[in-house]
């Protein structure tokens, strides 16, 4: 299928390894011109190098803790692209029960980038935003609490937002993955750190096993794409079944 993305000028947050850097391969291998930011500089521009032999991809290195890197941010990419179609909000400050970063990052930064990014973003249907959300924020979970309580609220901030944009032709949704393994990943490191929890996870996955970064990339591009241009204020699971609630 091709999902009509050539040539579509991509955001991607956060995107220097794990899921980020998956999403921003896909774009790259569907033939979107893609601009990639993270805080780590060298680990971000090895990947800029790496996905740069495939396509057109920038880099910019960019804290989404502080507002104005992530205002500069959108308008680097303006102007580097010259002009702007799908922005993937990526970035978790994955605080744990650190309610404070979690909601600067999460929610402040989060609002301020797709803000920013309407402001530059025609009104047009191949318009569109994907938020990151994650199973998280539709289970309890006693060990990262703030972290569950944001993913929860950025769907509530989607939904909303997707009825805001809607007249302008332009789309919002969320993907939230499960629980995803890769390398230098939390659930790689739990592997050697607390193999019970590990099992635990596994055990608790209908398919028993962990997701792959690729397989949360395919859902994001395929929301992002014009094959789904009548998907809008959704929040998509991609967690190999382990949400046993029904989204009623």
């Amino acid at each position: 299928m091709d999902l009509e993305l050539s040539g579509k000028r991509v955001l991607v947050t956060g995107a220097s390894k794990g899921i980020g850097k998956a999403i921003a391969s896909t774009f790259v291998a569907e033939g979107a011109r893609v601009m990639i930011c993270a805080r780590d500089a060298a680990t971000l521009a090895a990947t800029g190098d790496e996905l740069g032999a495939s396509g057109e991809v920038h880099t910019r290195r960019t804290d989404m803790a502080i507002a104005d890197d992530v205002i500069r941010l959108v308008d680097v990419t303006v102007e580097t692209l010259g002009g702007l179609d799908i922005v993937v909000s990526n970035v978790s400050a994955f605080g744990g029960a650190d309610f404070s970063s979690s909601f600067d990052v999460d929610i402040l930064a989060a609002q301020l980038l797709l803000r920013r990014s309407l402001d530059n973003m025609a009104d047009h249907e191949d318009a569109n935003i994907v938020c990151i959300g994650s199973r998280a924020g539709g289970v309890g979970i006693p060990w990262m609490p703030a972290y569950a309580a944001v993913k929860a609220a950025t769907v509530s901030m989607v939904k909303s937002l997707a009825l805001e944009v809607a007249r302008r032709g332009i789309r919002a949704n969320v993907v939230s993955p499960g629980d995803v393994k890769f390398p230098g990943g939390t659930w790689e490191r739990t592997e050697t750190d607390n193999p019970k929890l590990h099992q635990a996870i596994l055990r608790e996955n209908p398919l028993r096993r962990f997701g792959r970064p690729e397989e949360i990339a395919d859902v994001v591009a395929f929301v992002a794409s014009p094959r789904a241009s009548f998907i809008t204020g959704a929040n998509i699971y991609v967690d190999g079944g382990a949400s046993k609630h029904l989204q009623l």
